[in-house]
Protein backbone atom coordinates (compact mmCIF):
# COMPACT_ATOMS: atom_id res chain seq x y z
CA UNK A 1 0.00 0.00 0.00
CA UNK A 2 1.76 3.34 -1.01
CA UNK A 3 1.66 6.13 1.75
CA UNK A 4 1.07 9.04 -0.31
CA UNK A 5 2.28 11.65 2.27
CA UNK A 6 4.42 14.02 -0.31
CA UNK A 7 3.38 12.18 -3.19
CA UNK A 8 5.38 8.52 -2.79
CA UNK A 9 7.23 7.02 -0.26
CA UNK A 10 7.84 4.28 1.97
CA UNK A 11 6.83 0.96 0.83
CA UNK A 12 5.39 1.68 -2.97
CA UNK A 13 9.63 1.24 -3.86
CA UNK A 14 9.02 -3.03 -2.81
CA UNK A 15 5.59 -3.25 -4.82
CA UNK A 16 7.50 -2.04 -8.16
CA UNK A 17 8.64 -4.54 -10.63
CA UNK A 18 12.40 -5.46 -10.69
CA UNK A 19 11.95 -3.24 -14.55
CA UNK A 20 10.57 -0.74 -12.41
CA UNK A 21 13.28 -0.48 -9.71
CA UNK A 22 16.28 -0.83 -12.32
CA UNK A 23 14.83 2.24 -14.46
CA UNK A 24 14.64 4.23 -11.28
CA UNK A 25 18.06 3.45 -9.97
CA UNK A 26 19.14 4.05 -13.52
CA UNK A 27 17.86 7.57 -13.76
CA UNK A 28 18.33 8.72 -10.18
CA UNK A 29 21.55 7.37 -9.58
CA UNK A 30 20.40 5.43 -5.97
CA UNK A 31 16.93 3.05 -4.76
CA UNK A 32 14.60 5.98 -3.30
CA UNK A 33 15.22 6.92 0.82
CA UNK A 34 11.79 5.01 2.29
CA UNK A 35 12.96 4.13 5.96
CA UNK A 36 9.64 5.58 7.29
CA UNK A 37 7.86 8.70 8.89
CA UNK A 38 10.86 9.42 11.77
CA UNK A 39 9.42 12.89 11.87
CA UNK A 40 5.97 12.16 12.41
CA UNK A 41 7.08 9.73 15.22
CA UNK A 42 9.47 12.38 16.71
CA UNK A 43 6.32 15.29 16.95
CA UNK A 44 4.07 12.15 18.38
CA UNK A 45 6.90 11.98 21.19
CA UNK A 46 6.60 15.28 22.11
CA UNK A 47 3.12 15.65 22.22
CA UNK A 48 2.57 17.06 19.05
CA UNK A 49 -0.51 15.57 17.13
CA UNK A 50 1.15 14.15 14.05
CA UNK A 51 -0.42 14.36 10.97
CA UNK A 52 -3.10 11.91 9.72
CA UNK A 53 -1.18 9.44 7.18
CA UNK A 54 -2.39 9.05 3.96
CA UNK A 55 -2.96 6.12 2.21
CA UNK A 56 -4.62 3.77 -0.21
CA UNK A 57 -3.68 1.10 -2.76
CA UNK A 58 -3.14 2.17 -6.38
CA UNK A 59 -4.88 -0.05 -8.37
CA UNK A 60 -2.39 -1.96 -11.21
CA UNK A 61 0.55 -0.64 -9.20
CA UNK A 62 0.46 -1.84 -5.26
CA UNK A 63 -2.86 -3.49 -5.64
CA UNK A 64 -4.01 -5.70 -8.44
CA UNK A 65 -5.90 -4.08 -11.20
CA UNK A 66 -9.82 -4.16 -10.91
CA UNK A 67 -10.50 -6.93 -12.92
CA UNK A 68 -13.43 -4.90 -14.69
CA UNK A 69 -11.09 -1.80 -15.52
CA UNK A 70 -10.13 -2.13 -19.26
CA UNK A 71 -6.46 -3.68 -18.21
CA UNK A 72 -8.27 -6.85 -17.68
CA UNK A 73 -10.76 -6.64 -19.87
CA UNK A 74 -8.30 -6.28 -23.56
CA UNK A 75 -8.45 -2.56 -24.07
CA UNK A 76 -5.33 -1.23 -25.29
CA UNK A 77 -3.96 0.59 -22.54
CA UNK A 78 -0.41 1.48 -24.11
CA UNK A 79 -1.14 3.90 -27.25
CA UNK A 80 -2.07 2.76 -30.80
CA UNK A 81 -0.26 0.18 -32.91
CA UNK A 82 -0.24 1.97 -36.49
CA UNK A 83 -0.59 5.30 -37.88
CA UNK A 84 -4.59 4.95 -39.16
CA UNK A 85 -5.07 4.51 -35.35
CA UNK A 86 -4.00 7.60 -34.11
CA UNK A 87 -5.69 11.13 -32.45
CA UNK A 88 -5.82 12.53 -35.99
CA UNK A 89 -5.06 9.45 -38.40
CA UNK A 90 -3.12 9.18 -40.26
CA UNK A 91 -0.61 10.59 -36.87
CA UNK A 92 2.55 9.46 -35.90
CA UNK A 93 1.95 5.76 -33.62
CA UNK A 94 5.48 5.68 -31.99
CA UNK A 95 5.32 8.79 -30.69
CA UNK A 96 1.43 8.65 -29.21
CA UNK A 97 3.02 5.54 -27.63
CA UNK A 98 6.02 7.69 -26.26
CA UNK A 99 3.77 10.26 -24.53
CA UNK A 100 1.59 7.76 -22.97
CA UNK A 101 4.11 5.58 -21.27
CA UNK A 102 5.86 8.85 -20.14
CA UNK A 103 2.41 10.01 -18.92
CA UNK A 104 1.71 6.25 -17.00
CA UNK A 105 5.14 6.75 -15.53
CA UNK A 106 4.68 9.58 -13.43
CA UNK A 107 2.70 8.15 -11.00
CA UNK A 108 4.71 4.86 -10.66
CA UNK A 109 7.73 7.60 -9.84
CA UNK A 110 6.29 9.95 -8.44
CA UNK A 111 7.98 12.61 -10.49
CA UNK A 112 5.78 15.04 -12.15
CA UNK A 113 5.80 17.46 -15.74
CA UNK A 114 4.17 19.77 -17.46
CA UNK A 115 1.96 18.30 -19.94
CA UNK A 116 1.87 21.55 -21.37
CA UNK A 117 5.20 21.16 -22.38
CA UNK A 118 6.47 20.58 -26.14
CA UNK A 119 7.36 16.79 -25.50
CA UNK A 120 4.08 15.58 -24.56
CA UNK A 121 2.31 17.54 -27.71
CA UNK A 122 0.56 15.27 -30.21
CA UNK A 123 1.57 15.77 -33.72
CA UNK A 124 -1.56 16.90 -35.34
CA UNK A 125 -3.58 17.67 -32.96
CA UNK A 126 -3.88 20.50 -30.30
CA UNK A 127 -3.68 17.76 -27.68
CA UNK A 128 -2.72 18.19 -25.05
CA UNK A 129 -2.33 22.27 -24.66
CA UNK A 130 -1.91 23.17 -28.37
CA UNK A 131 -4.17 26.40 -29.11
CA UNK A 132 -4.02 27.26 -25.27
CA UNK A 133 -5.27 31.18 -24.22
CA UNK A 134 -1.55 31.43 -22.49
CA UNK A 135 -3.20 32.06 -19.21
CA UNK A 136 -1.06 30.81 -16.29
CA UNK A 137 -2.21 28.17 -14.05
CA UNK A 138 -2.38 29.95 -10.82
CA UNK A 139 -4.45 32.76 -12.78
CA UNK A 140 -7.59 30.46 -13.69
CA UNK A 141 -10.14 29.97 -11.40
CA UNK A 142 -10.85 27.38 -9.25
CA UNK A 143 -14.58 27.04 -8.78
CA UNK A 144 -14.29 23.98 -6.52
CA UNK A 145 -12.25 25.15 -3.77
CA UNK A 146 -11.78 25.70 0.36
CA UNK A 147 -13.10 29.13 1.55
CA UNK A 148 -10.90 31.77 2.85
CA UNK A 149 -11.26 32.04 6.88
CA UNK A 150 -12.76 35.53 7.18
CA UNK A 151 -14.03 35.92 4.01
CA UNK A 152 -17.72 36.52 2.46
CA UNK A 153 -18.09 32.69 1.59
CA UNK A 154 -16.54 31.42 5.03
CA UNK A 155 -19.68 33.79 6.84
CA UNK A 156 -21.83 32.31 4.47
CA UNK A 157 -21.07 28.59 5.64
CA UNK A 158 -21.18 29.66 9.28
CA UNK A 159 -24.81 31.27 8.87
CA UNK A 160 -25.72 28.68 7.38
CA UNK A 161 -26.60 30.17 4.00
CA UNK A 162 -25.29 27.39 2.29
CA UNK A 163 -26.57 24.15 1.64
CA UNK A 164 -24.68 21.29 2.72
CA UNK A 165 -24.38 19.44 -0.48
CA UNK A 166 -22.14 21.31 -1.77
CA UNK A 167 -19.59 21.50 0.80
CA UNK A 168 -17.56 18.31 0.90
CA UNK A 169 -15.48 17.27 4.91
CA UNK A 170 -13.01 15.00 5.40
CA UNK A 171 -13.53 12.51 8.04
CA UNK A 172 -12.94 15.14 11.01
CA UNK A 173 -15.38 17.45 9.52
CA UNK A 174 -13.01 20.06 8.06
CA UNK A 175 -13.75 21.80 4.88
CA UNK A 176 -12.14 20.00 1.95
CA UNK A 177 -14.07 22.29 -0.99
CA UNK A 178 -16.91 23.87 -1.29
CA UNK A 179 -18.75 23.73 -5.03
CA UNK A 180 -19.68 27.56 -5.96
CA UNK A 181 -20.46 26.63 -9.97
CA UNK A 182 -24.54 27.04 -9.39
CA UNK A 183 -23.45 30.55 -7.62
CA UNK A 184 -21.60 31.21 -10.19
CA UNK A 185 -23.62 30.73 -12.65
CA UNK A 186 -26.40 32.87 -10.82
CA UNK A 187 -23.99 35.35 -10.37
CA UNK A 188 -23.24 35.82 -14.36
CA UNK A 189 -26.93 35.21 -15.34
CA UNK A 190 -25.69 32.24 -17.46
CA UNK A 191 -27.02 28.83 -17.81
CA UNK A 192 -24.65 26.17 -18.68
CA UNK A 193 -26.56 23.25 -20.43
CA UNK A 194 -24.99 19.95 -20.47
CA UNK A 195 -23.78 18.73 -23.74
CA UNK A 196 -21.84 15.33 -24.63
CA UNK A 197 -18.65 15.88 -26.76
CA UNK A 198 -15.14 14.34 -27.84
CA UNK A 199 -12.79 15.23 -25.49
CA UNK A 200 -10.62 16.05 -28.46
CA UNK A 201 -13.13 18.70 -29.43
CA UNK A 202 -11.95 20.83 -26.15
CA UNK A 203 -8.98 23.00 -25.72
CA UNK A 204 -6.85 23.89 -22.67
CA UNK A 205 -7.09 27.39 -21.39
CA UNK A 206 -4.30 27.35 -19.19
CA UNK A 207 -0.32 27.04 -19.69
CA UNK A 208 0.64 24.10 -17.30
CA UNK A 209 -1.35 20.97 -16.87
CA UNK A 210 0.75 18.86 -13.62
CA UNK A 211 1.62 15.48 -14.90
CA UNK A 212 1.23 13.46 -11.83
CA UNK A 213 -2.37 14.49 -11.48
CA UNK A 214 -2.67 13.50 -14.65
CA UNK A 215 -0.84 10.30 -14.12
CA UNK A 216 -2.65 9.50 -10.89
CA UNK A 217 -6.36 9.67 -12.50
CA UNK A 218 -5.49 8.12 -15.68
CA UNK A 219 -3.99 4.88 -13.63
CA UNK A 220 -7.76 5.07 -11.87
CA UNK A 221 -8.96 4.77 -15.42
CA UNK A 222 -7.24 2.40 -16.84
CA UNK A 223 -6.51 -0.25 -13.72
CA UNK A 224 -9.25 1.09 -11.10
CA UNK A 225 -13.16 -0.11 -10.41
CA UNK A 226 -14.96 1.25 -13.19
CA UNK A 227 -18.24 1.64 -10.77
CA UNK A 228 -16.26 3.12 -8.00
CA UNK A 229 -17.03 6.48 -6.32
CA UNK A 230 -13.76 7.72 -7.36
CA UNK A 231 -14.13 6.56 -11.30
CA UNK A 232 -17.57 7.98 -11.36
CA UNK A 233 -16.29 11.61 -9.64
CA UNK A 234 -13.81 11.71 -12.76
CA UNK A 235 -16.41 11.05 -15.67
CA UNK A 236 -18.47 14.14 -13.57
CA UNK A 237 -18.90 17.27 -16.36
CA UNK A 238 -16.87 19.80 -16.42
CA UNK A 239 -17.74 23.60 -17.11
CA UNK A 240 -16.30 25.30 -20.75
CA UNK A 241 -16.67 27.98 -22.75
CA UNK A 242 -18.08 27.94 -26.01
CA UNK A 243 -17.41 31.19 -28.59
CA UNK A 244 -20.60 31.98 -30.34
CA UNK A 245 -18.38 33.05 -33.14
CA UNK A 246 -16.86 30.84 -35.86
CA UNK A 247 -15.12 28.36 -35.56
CA UNK A 248 -17.50 28.29 -31.97
CA UNK A 249 -14.17 26.69 -30.09
CA UNK A 250 -14.93 25.23 -26.71
CA UNK A 251 -11.91 26.15 -23.68
CA UNK A 252 -12.05 24.81 -20.23
CA UNK A 253 -13.19 26.48 -17.22
CA UNK A 254 -12.64 24.56 -14.74
CA UNK A 255 -11.82 20.36 -14.66
CA UNK A 256 -8.56 20.31 -16.66
CA UNK A 257 -6.85 17.80 -15.10
CA UNK A 258 -9.70 15.29 -15.03
CA UNK A 259 -9.99 16.04 -18.75
CA UNK A 260 -6.35 15.69 -19.90
CA UNK A 261 -6.91 12.18 -18.00
CA UNK A 262 -9.59 11.39 -20.34
CA UNK A 263 -7.24 12.90 -23.60
CA UNK A 264 -4.65 10.34 -22.19
CA UNK A 265 -7.02 7.43 -22.03
CA UNK A 266 -7.86 7.88 -25.49
CA UNK A 267 -4.73 8.26 -26.98
CA UNK A 268 -3.95 5.10 -24.89
CA UNK A 269 -6.50 3.15 -26.17
CA UNK A 270 -6.11 3.49 -29.80
CA UNK A 271 -6.85 7.46 -30.23
CA UNK A 272 -9.28 8.27 -33.04
CA UNK A 273 -11.39 10.11 -30.68
CA UNK A 274 -13.76 7.90 -29.42
CA UNK A 275 -13.81 8.95 -25.96
CA UNK A 276 -16.39 11.64 -24.60
CA UNK A 277 -17.08 13.54 -21.81
CA UNK A 278 -20.14 15.84 -20.65
CA UNK A 279 -19.55 19.24 -20.39
CA UNK A 280 -21.18 22.29 -19.70
CA UNK A 281 -21.48 24.89 -22.13
CA UNK A 282 -21.53 28.64 -21.13
CA UNK A 283 -22.10 30.47 -24.50
CA UNK A 284 -19.34 32.97 -23.96
CA UNK A 285 -15.92 33.75 -25.53
CA UNK A 286 -13.45 32.13 -22.95
CA UNK A 287 -11.50 35.31 -21.96
CA UNK A 288 -14.81 36.55 -20.45
CA UNK A 289 -15.68 33.76 -18.54
CA UNK A 290 -12.19 33.65 -17.14
CA UNK A 291 -12.57 37.46 -15.67
CA UNK A 292 -15.61 36.85 -14.35
CA UNK A 293 -14.92 33.33 -12.28
CA UNK A 294 -11.71 35.04 -11.04
CA UNK A 295 -13.70 38.38 -9.94
CA UNK A 296 -16.40 35.86 -8.29
CA UNK A 297 -14.07 33.65 -6.86
CA UNK A 298 -11.88 36.97 -5.49
CA UNK A 299 -15.27 38.37 -4.17
CA UNK A 300 -16.66 35.19 -2.33
CA UNK A 301 -12.77 34.43 -0.82
CA UNK A 302 -12.26 31.05 -1.96
CA UNK A 303 -8.45 29.69 -2.29
CA UNK A 304 -6.72 29.81 -5.62
CA UNK A 305 -4.39 27.82 -7.26
CA UNK A 306 -0.93 27.37 -5.75
CA UNK A 307 1.38 28.31 -8.97
CA UNK A 308 3.40 30.77 -8.15
CA UNK A 309 5.10 28.80 -4.60
CA UNK A 310 7.84 26.36 -4.05
CA UNK A 311 7.71 22.93 -6.12
CA UNK A 312 6.73 21.35 -2.33
CA UNK A 313 4.37 23.65 -1.66
CA UNK A 314 2.34 23.39 -5.12
CA UNK A 315 1.95 19.55 -5.23
CA UNK A 316 -0.99 18.90 -4.27
CA UNK A 317 -0.91 14.86 -2.19
CA UNK A 318 -2.79 12.40 -4.18
CA UNK A 319 -4.51 11.51 -1.02
CA UNK A 320 -5.82 14.48 -1.02
CA UNK A 321 -6.95 14.27 -4.98
CA UNK A 322 -8.39 11.23 -3.83
CA UNK A 323 -10.92 12.06 -1.23
CA UNK A 324 -11.62 15.15 -3.53
CA UNK A 325 -12.67 12.75 -6.13
CA UNK A 326 -14.27 10.10 -4.35
CA UNK A 327 -16.68 12.30 -2.44
CA UNK A 328 -18.14 14.33 -5.56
Amino acid sequence: MIKLKNLLKEDWWDDLSDEAQAAYIEKHGEAPNVAGDEDEKGKEKQGEKPKKKDERPLPGITSPSHPDSPSQTGATITGPQDDADTVDPPGDAAQERAIISAVIDLVRTGEDANLCDKKYSVPGSNLFCGDNKGIPREEMPQLKSKPIPGGKLDAMIKNGEIDEKYIKRDDDGEIVEVNTEKMFLEEIGKDAPEEVVKVTDLKATQTELKGNHVSFFLNQLQNGDPDSEFTKALLQPIIVARDPNPPHDMYIVDGHHRWAALVAQDIANGGDGDIEMTVKVIAAPIDEVVKQANDFTEDMGLETKSGGKKKEEVVQPFAELYYRMKNR
